[in-house]
């Protein structure tokens, strides 16, 4: 029979005499769930103690295409969350998510964002900069690029340029022998909003994510994460560079209950 056969017949039969080296159920339980619940804290996504607005987007699992957005500010350092606005629906990566790298350290185990993989970016990621095809609009005040038509996204692992907009007309060698031209015939980058992942730019950990306009409430990214153009639009009045806005982005279990 096997080890735990041999278990089950003691625990069947009464024969476990020494009791001083078992726990009673009730406290092995509950040493089990406080286990549980300090690693699932421990994995938990935080913003900065600096952060006094956040974005949350966050989906059912790894694999799914269709997520939230959710809006809170705080009016002080370290102070509690508040939710700012209706919760909006959005569209990641055709692909799911995966551990991208931005503020977040050493996530838990799970899928690595890689350049073309078609998966949005989870973790912790400053917003710093917005962008769009006319002149900055009234009450945005990010730093904002207009999208002229030499505006492009280099993706090239091999470009000092990488993981960055860049005007080809002003580069006096371009490098770059991938990029995606960010004026597009269509409204995708009517309104957008720099995410501030792999700031580093290592080579092939993934570049150029936005939040930006969906092309329609079916259609999923191939690594962004996009919303309708109103709801895009408010967010690039709504965010303040004083406020050090960051994006919380990942499945739900990795976000706090106060924040899903």
């Amino acid at each position: 029979m096997s080890s735990s056969g041999n278990w089950s017949r003691k625990y069947l039969f009464g024969q476990i005499h020494d009791k001083s080296d078992s726990l009673p159920p009730v406290r092995l339980l509950l040493l089990f769930i406080l286990a549980f619940t300090a690693r699932i804290s421990a994995h938990e996504l935080a913003a900065p103690a600096n952060a006094r607005q956040l974005v949350v987007v966050t989906t059912e699992e790894w694999s799914a295409v269709s997520g939230t957005l959710r809006r809170f500010s705080r009016s002080k350092t370290g102070g509690p969350w508040h939710a700012v606005g209706p919760a909006i629906s959005v569209k990641v990566g055709s692909a799911g998510m995966a551990w991208g790298l931005g503020l977040h350290k050493n996530p838990p185990k799970g899928p690595l964002k890689i350049e073309g993989d078609k998966k949005t970016p989870a973790g912790v990621f400053r917003l710093t900069s917005a962008f769009g095809y006319d002149a900055k609009p009234e009450g945005v005040s990010l730093l904002y690029i207009q999208l002229l038509a030499s505006v492009e996204g280099v993706d090239d692992p091999k470009s000092r340029y990488y993981n960055r907009l860049v005007d080809r007309a002003r580069i006096a060698k371009p490098d770059w022998h991938s990029s995606e031209k960010m004026h597009l015939s269509t409204e995708e980058y009517r309104h957008g909003i720099f995410v501030d992942h792999n700031p580093d730019a290592i080579a092939g950990r993934g570049s150029c994510i936005f939040l930006h306009v969906w092309k329609n409430p079916d259609h999923r990214t191939t690594g962004c994460t996009a919303m309708p153009r109103e709801s895009i639009a408010e967010l690039q009045r709504w965010l303040r560079p004083d406020a050090s806005p960051v994006l919380i982005q990942a499945p739900l279990g990795f976000l706090p209950v106060s924040l899903r």
